[in-house]
Formats: structure tokens, C-alpha cells, sequence
């Protein structure tokens, strides 16, 4: 969220200073599609990130069961 919002303020910066230097302003459409283009890059990198967040907790959770397994099984062994 944080990405797409710093896109779009880039994206308004950009044209701001096109004005400043003499150069043309962008059109709706035009400005519409760089903001688009930010918004798809933003939800990219948020896909990414939450995916390998999502990925690590998972290997914790796993990595923590199969611990406690390993340990109820070491002590069944020591009863016996």
C-alpha cells in the first residue's frame, strides 16, 4: 500500500516538474496509465512480500510440530 501511494506521488512529482521545465503536460489517459502502472508494481511487491512472509511462518510451524514430535517420540523411547 505503502509502494503504491509513494507510485502515484512519483508519478505527480514527474509531472509537476515536466511543467516547471517547459515541457508538455500529460494527458488524463496518460496520467491514468502511469498511475496504473505504479498500482500493478506496488501489488507486486506486496504479493511478494505477504507470499514469503506467509512461506516462513509456514516453515516455523513446521519445523516447531516435527520438533515436538522428535521430542515425544525421545521420550517414549527413554520410558521403555
Amino acid at each position: 500500500m505503502k509502494k503504491t501511494l509513494l507510485g502515484t506521488l512519483a508519478v505527480f512529482v514527474l509531472a509537476l516538474a515536466m511543467t516547471s521545465c517547459g515541457e508538455k503536460l500529460l494527458t488524463e489517459e496518460q496520467v491514468q496509465a502511469e498511475i496504473q502502472k505504479g498500482v500493478e508494481a506496488g501489488m507486486g511487491a506486496i504479493e511478494s512480500e505477504e507470499n514469503a512472509k506467509c512461506t516462513a511462518e509456514f516453515e516455523d510451524r513446521v519445523v516447531a510440530e516435527f520438533e515436538r514430535l522428535k521430542a515425544e517420540a525421545e521420550a517414549a523411547q527413554t520410558v521403555q
